[in-house]
């Protein structure tokens, strides 16, 4: 054979091999990589390197990332994850190193965040209707990265983000649930995906709340309780369904699921060792109050007018004393932060009970 037949020949063996290669190549990719299986949301905070699964408290302002989780078995039955998460802790135990991979296809990733809220601020239930009426719903978050790993945050969907209501602390303390839906895309699928996996959903709630991706941010001292409940729904029953469905609605409010008005105020009282009907009340003068301090006014203590009952959470007025620009934490129509002038108006008496933490109570 002469050297030109011999470089010709060489030449299209190359070019056929290049061809199939890329023919091939996606198809094999995917008969060599680990086959995903399932999603999760790892939550990894600040200062802790582990991404953890489940529900993570955390102090007001403490910052937090969400890692999208694909989890894959190998073709030798390897348990692998593909994630950005640098270490997991998976029951107990850290998960690091080749174990942690991340995503290189051949399919394209499309990453969808979502937040889990209740239906609405404020539920009211009928008299005939049960907590089974009661829906959670994931919330496609937009202003979200759609991204592996994305910062975190404990803001609702239906919270304001206006630099009022932002200047008032809303949205940095609460309780807020997240979900994630991973979608593949292939080369010959590009507006379907060719497969998608999804954390844990909504509907397995209540059941499965102890290991539903969850943060808890709460505020300090005698604010810790009454922040937490900040982004769940409020449910309102009528007396006959407090009868019927208050035990029920207790472990919802220890779940951190929802909570009512009345649970919030006895898990506080009750942190007091004191009973609700043993608080002591005082009148107080709005005008010209009382002095803000550990042996007066803190936040944490309560103020009422009449059945109106609210916690005292900043001082923003005249520093120092108790006045109508000072901040409250209301609960008439679900979790709201408002100035003290916004719920008390008018010459009608205003009470207010010192509520401190008794020692080693419950924060």
């Amino acid at each position: 054979m002469s050297d030109d037949r011999k470089v010709r020949w060489a030449i299209i063996g190359t070019v056929t091999l290049v061809l199939t290669l890329l023919f091939f190549s996606e198809r094999v990719q995917q008969e060599l990589r680990a086959e995903p299986t399932a999603a999760f949301v790892a939550i990894e905070v600040d200062g802790r390197p582990q991404g953890r699964f489940g529900t993570v408290e955390i102090p007001s302002g403490t910052s937090f990332k969400l890692h999208a989780v694909l989890e894959a078995t190998t073709r030798g039955g390897e348990r692998v994850f593909f994630t950005e998460a640098t270490s997991l802790l998976i029951d107990g135990e850290e998960v690091s190193g080749s174990a942690l991979r991340p995503w290189a296809g051949p399919e394209k990733a499309k990453i969808l965040w979502f937040s889990v809220e209740g239906p609405r601020p404020l539920v009211s239930l009928p008299e005939d209707s049960s907590l089974d009426s009661v829906e959670f719903r994931s919330l496609y978050r937009p202003d979200w990265p759609r991204a592996w790993s994305i910062p975190g945050t404990v803001r609702p969907v239906r919270e304001s983000a206006t630099p009022d209501a932002r200047s008032r602390g809303v949205g940095t303390f609460g309780t807020q649930r997240y979900h994630v839906r991973i979608e593949l895309f292939g080369q010959s699928s590009e507006l379907i995906p060719a497969a998608t996996f999804s954390s844990i959903e909504p509907a397995e709630l209540p059941a499965a709340a102890g290991e539903f991706p969850t943060v808890i941010a709460t505020l300090e001292g005698g604010l810790s309780l009454p922040s937490r409940v900040f982004g769940l729904s409020q449910i309102a029953m009528t007396p006959a369904g407090r009868q019927r469905e208050g035990v029920r609605l207790n472990d919802w409010y220890e779940s951190g699921l929802a909570f009512s008005h009345l649970l919030v105020l006895r898990a506080m009282v009750d942190r007091a060792d004191v009973a609700l009907d043993e608080v002591t009340w005082q009148p107080v003068d709005l005008a010209e109050g009382p002095e803000w301090g550990d042996a007066s006014v803190a936040p944490g203590d309560l103020l009422r007018a009449g059945e109106r009952i609210v916690v005292i959470f900043d001082d923003r007025g005249t520093e120092g004393h108790l006045d109508y620009d000072d901040l409250c934490m209301d609960f008439l129509e679900g979790p709201k932060i408002h100035r003290l002038g916004e719920v008390f108006s008018g010459e009608g008496l205003v009470e207010w009970a010192a509520l401190r933490p008794a020692t080693g109570g419950r924060n």
